[in-house]
């Protein structure tokens, strides 16, 4: 194995740095207030099928999804996190050393060049996103910092429009921000959002976000509200979330440990 370089960090900007200020207080009056919830949700029909389970045993935790290949992330402590790549079977393809990320608490693809974003994760540990560079021996190439907003933290690619969508706050009880940035971290635009159950897994679909906490998948807008909850009935502690594009939708895949495995939502998410 080759030495992989230290990775660079992004310095985040005073400008950010008060938009970050602010809209970390506006989390907490949502989070007195509750959430933002519609009068009357639509319901979904949705069915969780299994697509395999994970053959390795270790603290499961992030999950990404890019042209077939599914890409998991294990907390194997101090600091560290371990990346595994496996096929649609669930046969392991490749896997990383142990690498300076934290939880992998959450891991998410950019389509137009394949790097993997990793968040540490952890409401004791600042937020920090970790872009892995999966060809070759994987290695950690840059570093953004988001540890002004606070602990806690997932992270979503935002495809659509080329950015990062971040999520942290004090701890794992909240209150929330959930910053879109540009992919050097510079902020576009906040929304608070307060407790809806221990963090696990944020994406993309388009222009809403699919945040993944206790058995349920939250669906806001960009502007924060809240426009379904979509319950899932499976058993095991909720781990990392995944999307893939299909037609005018995603195909949805969530994680569980206790033991590892992934299931398929069902039908495409629209």
């Amino acid at each position: 194995m080759h030495a992989s370089p230290p990775p660079a960090e992004t310095p985040f900007t005073r400008r950010a740095a008060l938009g970050f200020a602010g809209a970390a207080a506006l989390a907490g009056a949502a989070a007195l207030a509750g959430p933002a919830r519609p009068a009357a949700a639509a319901e979904r029909s949705s069915t969780f099928d299994l697509v395999f389970d994970v053959p390795d045993t270790g603290n499961m935790q992030g999950l990404a999804y890019r042209r077939g290949r599914f890409y998991v992330g294990f907390d194997v402590g101090g600091g560290k996190g371990v990346i595994r790549e496996y096929d649609g079977d669930g046969t392991k393809i490749k896997e990383s050393a142990p690498l300076d990320v934290g939880h992998a608490a959450e891991v998410s693809v950019r389509d137009r060049d394949g790097l993997l974003y990793v968040a540490t994760g952890g409401g004791t540990n600042p937020t920090k996103v970790n872009v892995v560079d999966w060809t070759g021996e994987p290695r950690i190439v840059r570093t953004i910092d988001f540890g002004s907003i606070g602990n806690s933290g997932l992270v979503a690619v935002d495809n659509k429009r080329d950015g990062l969508l971040v999520h942290a706050g004090p701890g794992d009880n909240g209150p929330f921000v959930f910053a879109f940035t540009d992919l050097d971290g510079n902020v576009r635009s906040t929304f608070p959002l307060g407790y809806q159950g221990v963090p696990q897994g944020l994406e993309m679909s388009g222009d809403k976000v699919l945040y993944y906490t206790n058995n349920t998948i939250t669906v806001l807008d960009r502007s924060g509200t809240i426009l379904e909850a979509i319950t899932i009935p499976l058993t095991g502690e909720s781990e990392g979330l995944a999307v893939a594009p299909a037609g005018r939708g995603s195909r949805v895949f969530v994680g569980y440990n206790k033991p590892n495995r992934v299931y398929a939502m069902k039908p495409v998410f629209r």
